[in-house]
């Protein structure tokens, strides 16, 4: 995956994963000013956390104040994983 930051660097985070009998963890290569495997790991704990809810009970407002997207009440917004 790669990515132009708002500053104009590049961040990649490669992966591939493929079914392999036996094996139970991956080695993953970050590099840019983000660590995206990192954020992606928290987002994925988050969802987990909450019961692994499917995409429907997601929803997103968009105002001029900006965007927040939410799990099933816009009053419960999914926390910005930074």
């Amino acid at each position: 995956m790669n990515r132009a930051s708002s500053d104009g660097s590049s961040m990649w985070s490669p992966f591939s994963l493929s079914a392999q009998t036996g094996v139970e963890s991956f080695e993953v290569v970050q590099s840019g000013p983000r660590r995206l495997w990192d954020v992606t790991e928290a987002a994925h704990a988050w969802w987990d956390a909450q019961g692994r809810p499917d995409f429907e009970r997601f929803g997103l407002t968009v105002s001029r104040e900006g965007q927040r997207a939410w799990l099933d009440s816009p009053d419960n917004p999914v926390p910005v994983v930074r």
